[in-house]
């Protein structure tokens, strides 16, 4: 078994405008997959909602070993990373039909593989950093 990274996207101002009914639903749904994962003994490793992206700071390289500091984030584009589920001993397709309930109200779901270090070395799962 392995463990993924469920990456929650939104768009800002579409979760402004939920109503009570569809933001009811959205927490109704997270708590079922929540549950879910007990109830198949996978462990959530962690798990965080992200502020609104417009709150962000970004860093980026200049190109001359210098870094641009902006306000607001890195991409340009209304859809941005929400929240995330670090999730321990499933499999990809196990998790891919557990997570389907939580693309609602607009929202999409990545899940990719991680990887772990230990003394800067991947000691697990290592094939991830790399494209099939």
């Amino acid at each position: 078994m392995a463990e993924f990274t469920v990456v929650l996207y939104r768009d800002d101002a579409r979760d402004e405008a939920l109503t009570t009914e569809e933001r009811d639903r959205a927490w109704a749904a997270h708590s079922a997959f929540q549950q879910h994962c007990a109830d198949q003994g996978w462990e959530i490793v962690a798990t965080r909602a992200l502020g609104a992206a417009a709150r962000a700071r970004s860093l980026r390289s200049d190109g001359r070993a210098g870094v641009v500091v902006t306000d607001g984030p890195y991409a340009e584009t209304a859809e941005q990373v929400g929240g995330f589920y670090l999730v321990a001993r499933t499999s990809l397709d196990a998790l891919t039909e557990a997570v389907s309930a939580l693309a609602l109200n607009g929202e999409s779901v990545e899940i990719r593989p991680t990887v772990r270090f230990v003394d800067g070395v991947p000691v697990d799962g290592d094939h991830a950093l790399t494209a099939p």
